[in-house]
């Protein structure tokens, strides 16, 4: 299951798939070609997590900060060729190479990622010692 959903992209970027996106033969929105570029934004996270030692794919729920990167890749890979190079498109470009420079940092160890947060989940390990028989005071 890729980190970021259709819904995610078009949340955060109302329109922007409809405007540039990939088209099927009928003029909507491929959503096929759409679903594969979501799953391919996993490929660079996973490969920079990877590198930190994080165990991936990443369960649900996935962190906020994980699938705002996939959805920043993800947009970008849905942009037709034609329209990639064109000034309009340019801030696409910018997130996607953006989002890439971040993974980077991360697997370079010049940005750690906050922690995976799993719920509070106690261990079952209770600790128990002896008094002190050597210490300040005590031989």
């Amino acid at each position: 299951m890729p980190y970021a959903t259709l819904t995610d992209l078009e949340t955060r970027y109302p329109g922007e798939l409809t405007l540039a996106g990939p088209k099927d033969p009928t003029g909507a929105m491929d959503t096929v070609a759409v679903g594969i570029a979501l799953t391919a934004a996993d490929d660079p996270i996973d490969r920079a997590l990877r590198t930190i030692g994080w165990a991936v794919p990443l369960a649900a729920p996935v962190p906020g900060w994980v699938v705002d990167l996939a959805v920043d890749i993800a947009l970008y890979l849905t942009t037709p060729t034609v329209l990639a190079s064109q000034e309009d498109f340019k801030d696409r470009r910018k997130r996607y190479e953006t989002a890439l420079e971040i993974l980077m940092d991360i697997a370079s160890g010049k940005l750690i990622p906050p922690p995976l947060t799993t719920g509070a989940v106690g261990s079952g390990v209770f600790v128990s010692s002896r008094p002190r028989q050597f210490g300040p005071g005590v031989l």
